[in-house]
């Protein structure tokens, strides 16, 4: 296991991850490809836990994975939750969920739209000081809703200037991050395009809306997350990251750098908060608050749900793929089924979270590891699980 002296040496490996931090669904994403079927399964532990296993490995350090449906439920895992102590992977383990958390930033900026605290459409110098305004290109023009439907065309703090935010975390990894400290690496970059006239995924944008709901509410957004959100649900299991850290504690997450040596990445992942990745999770939570955003009426009204979501505000990126605010949509899945979807990745973990709305079906998956190899393992499993359920 290396230690953080020797943590630099993996920076440029790591920043290719770190592009898409927080979000494992590309800037361009692809439809769910089938692969071969599962024919006469006796029961889903019969078929999942086999994959499970064998998914394992000295490159897949450890599992979780949730099926749901209305008729049965599969959550188990496998594998170590962390390496050193050879501690077992448990199916009530909690991971930084990356993106997967971004519903939640849209939902809580949604809900305070719909009771007049906030209006999506004013632009960013209605709530943000001017002195930082100017340093975002075309910034008197983006509207909050651009900025959570990755439409307002700003720079990624996640893209060339990843190694450079890389290198400010591992020079001080103890001390929180929040959404003004990863925003510092966005400043002064050129736009992607105008406000409102392409789509290009941006994690910036979530900085930018955490920074925003901050000056709405008086204080860190994070108080509301938990009040309006995680508390109503009882996602009891669930924290905002780094700022709630005393709620609970992460597994290790693990990158293998080119030297094949595996980093542990919890020391200061547990230290990073922040709008575009805001949550630390289990996946039956995680499952639990997809399901209620999509389909609860008792929790979010369905005003808010079409603000979110509707057709009218969906906006296509890809074949079949379209985008609301903090959440992917594909229709006519296997037939007529819709589904929800928003994955997450963080140096050293990879969530994949999907909710199918005609089957009330749930797959959540989580691995603690970020490589290549890790990715490729997840997708498999999810595919598999896609195809069998379908």
């Amino acid at each position: 296991m290396k230690t953080f002296s020797h943590l630099k040496s993996t920076i440029h490996a790591l920043a290719l991850l770190l592009f898409l931090a927080g979000c494992s669904d590309s800037d361009d994403p692809e439809p769910i490809v089938e692969p071969d079927p599962i024919v006469d399964p006796e029961s889903r532990a019969d078929i999942y836990q086999p994959l499970l296993d064998e998914m394992v490995n000295d490159k897949v350090p450890g599992v979780i994975l949730l099926v749901e449906t209305p008729e049965e439920k599969f959550l188990s895992s496998a594998g170590f939750a962390n390496q050193e102590s050879q501690t077992l992977m448990q199916p009530y383990h909690q991971m930084p969920t990356g993106s997967s958390g971004k519903p939640m930033t849209a939902l809580l900026a949604t809900m305070l739209h719909h009771e007049g605290i906030l209006n999506l459409d004013n632009t960013l110098d209605f709530w943000l000081e001017e002195a930082l305004v100017s340093q975002i290109e075309n910034g008197t023009q983006i509207t909050l809703r651009q900025l959570l439907s990755h439409t307002s065309g700003v720079y990624d703090y996640l893209d060339e200037t990843a190694l450079d935010y890389f290198e400010a975390v591992l020079d001080d990894p103890e001390t929180l991050k929040t959404d003004e400290f990863a925003l510092q690496f966005a400043l002064n970059q050129p736009a992607y395009f105008l406000p409102g006239q392409g789509f290009q995924y941006s994690n910036t944008g979530y900085l930018l809306a955490g920074l925003i709901l901050d000056q709405v509410l008086g204080q860190h957004h994070s108080t509301e997350f938990r009040n309006r959100i995680l508390m109503p649900l009882a996602l009891t299991d669930t924290y905002y990251a780094g700022l709630e850290k005393e709620r609970g504690d992460i597994i290790s997450g693990y990158y293998e750098d080119e030297d094949f040596d595996w980093i542990d990445t919890k020391f200061f992942q547990q230290n990073i908060g922040v709008a575009d990745a805001p949550v630390v999770s289990t996946v039956e939570n995680l499952a639990l608050f997809l399901k209620s955003f999509v389909t609860d009426d008792t929790f979010t009204s369905q005003t808010i749900k079409d603000t979110l979501f509707s057709d009218e505000n969906l906006i296509a990126i890809g074949e079949d793929v379209e985008y609301g605010m903090g959440i992917f949509v594909e229709k006519e899945i296997a037939g007529n089924n819709t589904m929800y979807h928003h994955g997450g990745l963080e140096p050293g973990y990879s969530v994949h979270n999907i909710y199918i709305k005609e089957i009330d079906l749930s797959v959540t998956a989580f691995v603690n590891c970020g490589s290549e190899l890790c990715e490729e393992a997840i997708d498999t499993l999810v595919q598999t699980v896609l195809n069998s359920e379908l």
